[in-house]
């Protein structure tokens, strides 16, 4: 069996794996490693997997930020009267002082 078979294998029995990339992404490693790498999944170590979830983690956490920042400035403007077609920043910059 090759590997890519494998893979659609696994995909297919485990339905938590379906999503799995074809690649990883292995960030820099300090001194160990200058650059980052982009290995198969076929080929990816424990140690490679573990240090690609830093990197996905880390753009998981950027986003949720992201997301996070988007909903509190939403509620605030909804907070402050303000309309479906009026600009969220200007509506909670104006309405700052009277909280």
């Amino acid at each position: 069996m090759t590997s890519s078979a494998a893979l659609t294998r696994i995909r297919k029995r485990h339905y938590a794996l379906e999503t799995l990339p074809d690649t990883i992404v292995v960030p820099l490693l300090g001194e160990t490693r200058s650059e980052q790498a982009i290995k198969p999944i076929e080929e990816a170590t424990l140690d490679d997997i573990a240090f690609a979830l830093l990197g996905v983690e880390a753009e998981f956490s950027a986003v949720g930020d992201r997301l996070h920042a988007l909903r509190k400035l939403y509620g605030l403007a909804r907070q402050a009267g303000a309309r479906g077609s009026e600009c969220a920043l200007g509506v909670v910059s104006r309405d700052q002082g009277k909280r």
